[in-house]
């Protein structure tokens, strides 16, 4: 089964959330927006001990909330962490209070494929966005594209293509998103 890797989909607010609802952590985030960089500084600007200063930062990297520079040993925040969780949540549950399809998606990989049409249409929808417009995708690629997402990536491929959101040739080898 393929796994996503970190990097490849934003937090959620939830997670977001869920990281700096400990004071540890917060306190390492303002001493990073006040200016600290290192393990250290940050202990000090934040009154922790370095052992917990380096666990919350630990946190912090792990969520992409901060980014570590082993070559410097150096912290720093990364600008837009909160604005892709911000958008990628208004993207799932819309402006006006959502249409449920956010609940689907936890740490940016789907739970389940919803049952119900509209919220199903979203959730699709927002994987498609994995496809450029326009190339060929071996069936392989879209495994593991879909592999990303959602543990069962042949459940998956064939929603997008039942939905109409992907194409399939008709030797079933190649992919296009329409």
């Amino acid at each position: 089964m393929n796994m996503a890797r970190a990097e490849d989909h934003p937090p959620s607010c939830r997670d977001l959330v869920g990281v700096l609802a400990q004071h540890d952590r917060r306190a390492a985030y303002a001493a990073l927006a006040l200016g600290a960089t290192t393990a250290a500084e940050v202990a000090e600007r934040a009154g922790l001990r370095p052992p917990a200063a380096a666990a919350a930062l630990q946190k912090l990297t792990d969520v992409r909330i901060a980014v570590f520079d082993s070559d410097r040993r150096t912290y720093a925040l990364l600008d837009d962490t909160f604005r892709r969780a911000v958008q990628s949540e208004v993207r799932l549950s819309g402006r006006g209070g959502g249409d449920g399809a956010g609940s689907y998606f936890r740490r940016g990989r789907l739970t389940s494929i919803p049952g119900k049409e509209e919220v199903r249409s979203r959730v699709l929808d927002v994987v498609k966005d994995s496809f450029a417009p326009g190339v060929a995708y071996s069936e392989a690629k879209v495994n593991a594209i879909c592999g990303e997402w959602f543990d069962d990536w042949v459940t998956l491929r064939r929603a997008l293509v039942d939905q109409g959101l992907l194409r399939r040739n008709e030797s079933g080898t190649l992919y296009e998103r329409v």
